[in-house]
């Protein structure tokens, strides 16, 4: 199951994208993931990012979306125009469109069944989180991919169906991935948008405002998104 993992992200990596907006011609702020979901630009997120924005950071919304795949891991991105179609605040999704997404790599990726996985299930999830950090600190554009395994399924207790809502993970999630895809490793499928990483105040540097990560992350059900996308 494992030994074409390496082949399986390569195949994702090219529909993932960086969200961020401009807040000048020199300077770019990323604010989290998202991923195709259509061949005509579409790109599925978390509406949160979106909920956070001031409105003329919303006005330049800008995607990051990979042009070109040289060897040795070399890649080139281009930023372009990112537009809110929809958004569903009650289960954190947005639907993004992308202008001039033919200049890009884009492809819609294969979205699986979100009901049908089960804890202890092999996952992985990709985005860019710390983007703009590394970024400036020299590293460049980083796609960041953490492996999971799915801890436990919550469902809504207020919704009368208790549909699940909530894909709780085994791993470190960082601020940039919200948004991005959670992945059955099996299928290759999505199943999730990661949606929230779990923080504790530091304790080793207590004077900061700064949060240590835990091992715990969440997801959004794919399922609950299918909607949003008819």
């Amino acid at each position: 199951m494992f030994s074409n993992l390496k082949n399986k992200i390569k195949k994702v990596k090219k529909s993932i994208i960086a969200v961020g907006f401009r807040s000048n011609q020199d300077k770019v702020t990323i604010i989290g993931s998202g991923f195709a979901v259509g061949n005509d630009g579409r790109i599925l997120s978390s509406a949160h990012l979106y909920n956070q924005l001031k409105p003329e950071q919303a006005e330049n919304l800008i995607g990051m979306i990979m042009t070109e795949e040289g060897t040795d891991n070399l890649e080139r991105y281009v930023w372009l125009p990112l537009k809110l179609i929809k958004k569903e605040d009650k289960d954190d999704l947005a639907l993004f469109q992308v202008e001039d997404y033919e200049k890009t790599f884009l492809k819609p990726l294969d979205l699986g069944d979100s009901e049908n996985i089960e804890i202890g299930q092999d996952t992985y999830f990709i985005g860019f989180p710390y983007a703009a950090q590394l970024i400036n600190d020299g590293f460049g554009v980083t796609l960041i991919v953490n492996k999971a395994i799915v801890s436990n399924i919550k469902r809504d207790g207020v919704d009368p169906s208790h549909k699940r809502n909530w894909i709780i993970l085994d791993a470190v999630s960082n601020p940039g991935n919200s948004g991005c895809p959670l992945i059955d490793i099996e299928t290759n499928k999505v199943i999730g948008v990661m949606a929230i990483s779990f923080r504790m105040k530091s304790k080793t540097v207590e004077n900061l405002d700064i949060r240590e990560p835990m091992h715990i992350c969440a997801a959004k059900p794919i399922n609950l998104a299918k909607g949003l996308l008819s």
